[in-house]
C-alpha cells in the first residue's frame, strides 16, 4: 500500500499498513533498520570501502565510495547516497542522496532504483510523484527486487500513479511474497482475504499473514489473533488467539490489546500465564529476503 506521510502505523521500517488512509506505515517499518544496514553491506565493490563502513569509519567509507563514485561505479554511488539520506560520516542531504541514486538507477542499480521509487511515493528529499515512483519501482522490480515488487504492486492496489489493477497488485504481491517480503505478504493476504483480484481463500489468506506475523509484523500478528479467535481460515483457537494478540498488542496494535480480556476468559489463569511468558520469550525470524 502506498507511502503517505510518515513510516509507521505502529511506530515502527522499510517498506507499511492501509490505516486510515496512511497506507505505507508500518510495513517496511518492522525490518527497516535492517534493511538500511543490509542495502548498504551488499551494494559496493570498493573493498575497503566497505570494510571501513562494517566498522563504523565512516569517514574512511566515505573516501572510498567517493572516489569510487566520481569514476562511475553505480554501487559506490548507491552507497554514497546511502551515507547522505542517513548523515553517516558526512552531513545529511537528501538533494545529493537523490542525486546520487539518481546516477546509480541510471545505470541499472536495482537498490537505487527501488530507493528513488520509494522516495517519490513518500515525498522524502523529493516533490511526492506516484507516476515518478511507478517508474523506479517498475525498473527495479523487472530485475527481481522484491521490495520493489510490492512498491509497485501497491501503487497498482491504490491507482497511484498507475491505473488501479487488482489483479496486477496481487500478482506482483505474490513475487514480493514469495521473497519474504513481510509487508507484501501481509498485503497479498489482505486481498485475497476480501477476493479483490483473485478468488477468495480465507485460509490461504491465514497462512501468508501466519508467515508475516512470525517476522514481527506487527499489523500480521494482530490478524492472526482475530481469524484464530473467530475460527476465520483457521479452527478456532482462543490460546492461540491470545498468544498472537499479545504479541501484537505489545507492539501498539489497539485491536489485539481490547481483544486480550475477551480471549483470557475462555481460558484458566494459569494458561494465560503460561501464554504471556511464552510471547516474553518470543524472538522473530526473519526470511531470507531476495
Amino acid at each position: 500500500m502506498i507511502v503517505k506521510g510518515s513510516f509507521s502505523k505502529g511506530g515502527k521500517m522499510l517498506i507499511a499498513t492501509k490505516s486510515n488512509g496512511n497506507v505505507w506505515g508500518t510495513r517496511i517499518a518492522c525490518f527497516s533498520a535492517a534493511l538500511f544496514a543490509s542495502t548498504l553491506l551488499i551494494a559496493g565493490d570498493t573493498a575497503a570501502g566497505m570494510k571501513a563502513f562494517h566498522a563504523k569509519d565512516y569517514a574512511t567509507a566515505y573516501k572510498e565510495f567517493k572516489a569510487a563514485a566520481d569514476q562511475g561505479d553505480p554501487n559506490a554511488e548507491f552507497n554514497l547516497g546511502l551515507m547522505f539520506a542517513r548523515g553517516l560520516g558526512v552531513k545529511q542531504d537528501l538533494a545529493e542522496a537523490m542525486r546520487l541514486y539518481h546516477l546509480a538507477a541510471q545505470q541499472g542499480n536495482a537498490m537505487a532504483q527501488y530507493r528513488l521509487g520509494f522516495r517519490y511515493a513518500q515525498g522524502w528529499g523529493v516533490q511526492q510523484d506516484y507516476a515518478e515512483a511507478s517508474k523506479w519501482f517498475q525498473l527495479a522490480a523487472d530485475q527481481g527486487d522484491g521490495r520493489a515488487q510490492a512498491g509497485i504492486a501497491s501503487l497498482y492496489e491504490e491507482g497511484y500513479g498507475v491505473q488501479q489493477d487488482y489483479k496486477t497488485a496481487v500478482s506482483y504481491y505474490r513475487l514480493a511474497a514469495d521473497k519474504g517480503i513481510p509487508n507484501a505478504q501481509f498485503d497479498l493476504a489482505q486481498l485475497i482475504e476480501k477476493g479483490k483480484g483473485t478468488k477468495r481463500d480465507p485460509a490461504e489468506a491465514f497462512a501468508l499473514y501466519l508467515k508475516a506475523a512470525q517476522q514481527g509484523f506487527a499489523p500480521a500478528q494482530e490478524k492472526v489473533g482475530a481469524m484464530y479467535a473467530s475460527g476465520n481460515g483457521v479452527a478456532a483457537d482462543p490460546a492461540q488467539a491470545f498468544f498472537w494478540s499479545t504479541l501484537a498488542a505489545n507492539q501498539n496494535e489497539r485491536n489485539a490489546e481490547r481483544r486480550l480480556a475477551s480471549m483470557a476468559a475462555r481460558l484458566s489463569d494459569d494458561q494465560t500465564s503460561r501464554l504471556k511468558q511464552s510471547a516474553r520469550d518470543w524472538k522473530p525470524v526473519l526470511a531470507s529476503q531476495k
